[in-house]
C-alpha cells in the first residue's frame, strides 16, 4: 500500500548493526520476519541443537536480512491491490455481514494462545504502534457462527479438523463445500471450507496417490508350521502404495519409517513408526521413555483368518519385529530394543479396540470438534516369530 509504519529496536546495542534496516518498509519487514525466526527457537531448557542454530542465525544475520528483503519485494509485488488494515475482525466483520453482495473469507487460529506462541518475544525487542484487538479464542466460535449464520453476505471459513464433516456441530445454514485430506504431511487433519450458503455441491480433493508399484503379493494363502514371519524397512514410495491399498479415508500423519511385515515372503502387514523421540532417548523417567511410536497399522482382509490385524499388532509388540526394523541402528547396539510401544489415534469412538485392540488405552481426551484423541501403549514382549503366530 505504499505505507511506511513505526517500527524501533527497544534496546539497539542488543543487536548490533540491526538499526541499519530501519530505514524502509521493506526493509523493516524483513526485519520482523527475521527476528521471529530467531526468537522461535527460545526454549526454556533449549537443545544445544537449537542454541546453535539461532547463534548460526546471527552470525550470518546480514546474509540472510539480505535475502529475506528480496523475498519481501516479491511478495509485495503479488499483493498489490490488496488493502490491509490492522483492524479487530468482529468490528469487519459487523460492517459488512449484511451487504448481500460481500464475499467473507474467515480463517479463525484453531487454537486459543496460537498467536502469543507464534510471536513470543518481540514485543521485548521491537516496538510498533500495535492496535489493541483481543485474541481470538476456541470459546469464541460460538458466537462467530451465529453472528455470521444469520448473515447476507456469503461466508466461506477455512475451518481444519481431524474429524469429519464439522458443520453439524454449528446447524443450519452451515455447509461444507470443500474438504481436502493433504495425505501423508506434517498436519494431521482435514482441510475443510464450510458456508453459510449452499454455493456450489459438495467437492472433495485428496493429494494424488503416490504412484509406486507393488513390491510384495498381498497374503492371501495358509498359514504353515513352517511359515516364516519378518518385518522389513521399505521406502516412502513403496509404503504409501501399501497403506493406500488397504485404507483410504486416512489423515495425514508423520511419519518416519515405514514397515512391510511379510509372512512367507507376502504382504499381510504395512506399518509406519515415527522414531525421533525413541532415538533421543534424553529423558529416563518420561513415560516416553524407550517407547517406539506407531503412526498407521493396517492388514488386508483374508477369507480365512479374521484375526490377522491382530497377529499384525502382535508383532508390533514382539522383540523380534524391532530387532528386524532397528537391530543394526546404534541406539538399538548401545541401548537396546525399545521397551514399549504407543500409538495415538483420533476417532470419533471413546475406544476403538479393532484397531489397537491388543493396548491398554492408558489416556482419553475429548476435541473440541466432539472426538476424541486415544493413546494406546503396549510392552515390547520377549517371544520368537513362531511363537507369535501360535498365540
Amino acid at each position: 500500500m505504499d505505507k511506511d509504519w513505526r517500527l524501533e529496536l527497544i534496546d539497539p546495542d542488543a543487536y548490533p548493526m540491526m538499526d541499519t534496516y530501519l530505514d524502509t518498509t521493506v526493509r523493516k519487514a524483513a526485519l520482523v520476519l527475521y527476528m521471529l525466526r530467531y526468537l522461535q527457537y527460545n526454549r526454556a531448557n533449549m537443545p544445544i541443537y537449537h542454541q546453535d542454530m539461532q547463534r548460526e542465525l546471527l552470525i550470518n544475520a546480514e546474509g540472510y536480512l539480505e535475502e529475506l528483503i528480496i523475498k519481501v519485494e516479491l511478495l509485495a509485488n503479488r499483493l498489490d491491490g490488496l488493502t490491509y488494515a490492522p483492524r479487530d475482525m468482529w468490528d469487519t466483520l459487523e460492517e459488512y455481514r449484511n451487504d448481500e453482495g460481500t464475499l467473507l473469507l474467515v480463517n479463525p487460529p484453531r487454537y486459543t494462545g496460537g498467536y502469543d506462541r507464534m510471536f513470543a518475544g518481540i514485543d521485548a525487542v521491537l516496538s510498533w504502534d500495535e492496535p489493541k484487538i483481543a485474541q481470538f479464542t476456541e470459546d469464541d466460535y460460538k458466537r462467530l457462527m451465529e453472528m455470521l449464520g444469520t448473515s447476507e453476505a456469503t461466508t466461506l471459513m477455512y475451518y481444519a479438523t481431524p474429524g469429519d464433516d464439522p458443520t453439524p456441530l454449528w446447524g443450519e445454514p452451515w455447509r461444507a463445500v470443500f474438504a481436502d485430506r493433504p495425505g501423508n504431511k506434517r498436519v494431521a487433519a482435514v482441510n475443510w471450507i464450510i458456508a453459510n450458503q449452499s454455493l456450489i455441491d459438495h467437492a472433495s480433493n485428496r493429494a494424488k496417490i503416490v504412484l509406486g508399484k507393488a513390491k510384495y503379493p498381498l497374503f492371501d494363502g495358509e498359514i504353515r508350521s513352517d511359515s516364516k514371519l519378518h518385518a522389513e524397512r521399505i521406502d516412502q514410495e513403496t509404503g504409501d502404495y501399501c497403506r493406500d491399498l488397504f485404507i483410504h479415508k486416512l489423515p495425514g500423519s508423520v511419519t518416519q519409517a515405514y514397515v512391510a511385515l511379510l509372512i512367507d515372503g507376502a504382504l499381510m502387514g504395512v506399518i509406519g513408526l515415527h522414531l525421533r523421540d525413541l532415538r533421543m532417548a534424553h529423558d529416563p523417567e518420561a513415560d516416553t521413555w524407550r517407547a517406539g511410536f506407531v503412526t498407521f497399522a493396517f492388514s488386508p482382509d483374508h477369507p480365512a483368518y479374521k484375526r490377522l490385524h491382530k497377529l499384525t499388532l502382535m508383532s508390533l509388540v514382539s522383540g523380534w519385529f524391532w530387532d528386524d526394523v532397528m537391530g543394526g541402528e546404534s541406539f538399538c547396539v548401545l541401548n537396546g530394543r525399545p521397551l514399549t510401544v504407543r500409538s495415538t489415534m483420533l476417532t470419533p469412538h471413546p475406544e476403538n479396540k479393532t484397531a489397537r485392540g491388543i493396548m491398554k488405552l492408558v489416556k482419553r481426551k475429548r476435541e473440541p470438534t466432539g472426538g476424541y484423541k486415544l493413546i494406546y501403549k503396549a510392552d515390547v514382549i520377549d517371544r520368537d516369530r513362531w511363537k507369535t503366530i501360535q498365540e
